[in-house]
């Protein structure tokens, strides 16, 4: 990356293009190589597989917390945001479901009433984004046995089931995990 060509972009001086590449390169999105730049840091497989480990564990804690401190209306918010989600899996709407995924867990997380793990996550699932989006997580193939995973937790949330509910939303995020780390094995071998 090009301090220069950024701030131009910009229209700043180098000094904060400086500071937000090293703030970027302390969240282990960029690589500082010492007389060679910077560069934008592209994960290993091991690294993904890491990565998606942590946010299993993260969003199984979610899970739990969510069963224990849901309150009525809340099982009803979730209820319905999973009811939404299975319209846009009946209609094949890829683009709906996503963004409908997105509320589901959203859902999970007002529910757990834990705003630091929270956003913890969130700012995993942004690292993991592009993943999810270039290398196609959610697909028309995935989209089914997203939603059904998510019925799994949904029923052990409604049920009470904190331990169930953590484990199912567990094999949730590592089944969306497992297919990124293997698609990116396929791409460093040279298969695409």
């Amino acid at each position: 990356m090009d301090e220069k060509a950024l701030a131009d972009a910009f229209d700043s001086s180098r000094t904060p293009v400086r500071e937000a590449l090293l703030m970027l390169a302390a969240q282990g999105l960029v690589t500082i190589v010492p007389r060679a730049g910077m560069f934008v840091h592209r994960p290993t497989a091991a690294e993904l597989v890491a990565m998606f480990e942590t946010l299993a564990e993260m969003e199984g804690v979610v899970a739990r917390l969510a069963t224990q401190r849901i309150t009525a209306a809340g099982k009803k918010v979730l209820a319905n945001a999973h009811e939404a989600a299975a319209e846009h899996v009946e209609r094949g709407d890829t683009a709906g479901y996503i963004e409908a995924n997105r509320k589901f867990h959203d859902v999970l997380y007002q529910a757990a009433a834990n705003p630091f793990l929270s956003e913890q996550i969130v700012q995993l699932r942004r690292r993991l984004a592009i993943y999810w989006q270039k290398k196609g997580l959610i697909n028309d193939a995935r989209v089914p046995s997203s939603h059904r995973e998510h019925g799994h937790v949904v029923e052990a949330v409604l049920a009470g089931n904190a331990d169930v509910a953590a484990e199912a939303m567990r094999t949730h995020i590592s089944a969306g995990g497992k297919a990124i780390a293997d698609l990116v094995l396929l791409a460093s071998a040279g298969v695409e």
